[in-house]
């Protein structure tokens, strides 16, 4: 109904202020300086000094090494690699952070912006991308059966208001997956590939929920479209790595790969930090809870948002003590789990319903 969906734009609108609202609040502490949001490092002195370089003026410099944002800055400024030993070159993994592109080519509008609307760049395009995601859960909620409110999920996730806080490429990617869930709900299947694709561009993890998409056709009896849902983003993800590899050499790729490694040992190896710090222990053991607990509800469930993103449950298994030790880390790592894990606990599912309304033109 028109109705309805008025109602799931006002959400994402609300999503869109939220995440706007925090980020003034953030601003307004630095003195209006996009780069408190880049995360330059006091440890990381080369980024540091680029970034400086780059912007011709002193950066908001966080504590230890900083985060994820210097590097897609770094990328933002040369996102087609043409110039790599200017910029991919104070990467600490250059072919690693170079295959989550689709954030900053967004954020530089494919490379035209310069480092000073760059810096600005980063956090509008996560702060839209916070509004759509809202947008998108809303939707996804409503087609379920249950209140468009349930998009705030996605806004008040805060592995997505800490991948916010430090210019990460979370928010976009997550974004464009819950988008092309709802997409492929509703018998869109051609758009709703193509942002699986974007997703995985954004972040290489978000591969899992093309293959959970693929899985879920194949299960309805659609074997040629869950074919297309896998190979179409496997292929982006596929040929990017290629031309990465092109303009940055073949070297490193192993040492480069340091989240992943064998299953369940990097929790291990976390569990001695978080005897040390009772909040790590407390996010630490409620996201081995939630791995179980999805588990059982996604299998138990017909519904896609439960085998979209089913695939995290093992990828979690497999993430090194580097990720698990911290909840900073950790809850941004497995945040579209946590959003997803919601609606599947809190709406009785309907899982053919959007795709009837979308045939009857209801919508």
């Amino acid at each position: 109904m028109k109705s309805r969906a008025r109602f799931c734009l006002f959400v994402g609108i609300l999503g869109l202020f939220a995440s706007g609202a925090l980020a003034a609040r953030v601003l307004y502490a630095f003195e209006g300086d996009p780069t408190a949001f880049v995360a330059f490092g006091r440890d990381a002195s080369e980024l540091t000094e680029y970034g400086e370089q780059q912007l011709g003026r002193p950066v908001v410099e966080r504590a230890d090494l900083g985060h994820d944002g210097k590097f897609y800055f770094a990328l933002a400024n040369d996102p087609w690699l043409t110039d790599p030993d200017t910029h991919a070159s104070v990467l600490d993994r250059p072919r690693y952070r170079a295959q989550r592109i689709l954030y900053p080519v967004i954020a530089s509008l494919g490379g035209l912006l310069d480092p000073a609307r760059v810096v600005w760049g980063l956090l509008i395009v996560n702060v839209i991308a916070m509004g759509l995601g809202t947008w998108a859960v809303a939707t996804l909620a409503a087609d379920m059966g249950g209140s468009p409110l349930w998009g705030l999920a996605y806004v008040l996730n805060v592995g997505f208001v800490s991948e916010q806080n430090i210019d990460g490429a979370g928010v976009v990617a997550a974004a464009a997956v819950f988008a092309a869930i709802v997409m492929v709900r509703r018998g869109r299947l051609g758009l709703g590939i193509a942002l699986l694709a974007a997703g995985a561009l954004a972040r290489e993890a978000m591969l899992v929920g093309a293959a959970g998409t693929a899985l879920w056709l194949w299960r309805k009896g659609r074997p040629r479209d869950a074919t297309w849902a896998l190979l179409v983003p496997v292929g982006a993800v596929t040929v990017w790595a290629a031309y990465v590899r092109f303009r940055l050499g073949f070297g490193g790729d192993v040492s480069e790969i340091q989240e992943i490694g064998w299953p369940l040992v990097g929790v291990a190896r976390a569990f001695e930090l978080w005897l040390d710090d009772p909040v790590d222990f407390a996010v630490g053991v409620s996201i081995l809870a939630l791995l179980i607990l999805f588990t059982r509800r996604a299998f138990g469930s017909k519904e896609l948002i439960g085998w979209g993103f089913l695939g995290f449950v093992p990828l979690a298994l497999l993430f090194s003590r580097q990720v698990w030790a911290s909840y900073f880390d950790i809850s941004r790592a497995v945040a579209p789990l946590i959003t997803a894990f919601l609606l599947l606990v809190f709406i009785r599912s309907e899982p053919d319903r959007a795709l009837e309304i979308h045939r009857s033109g209801d919508t």
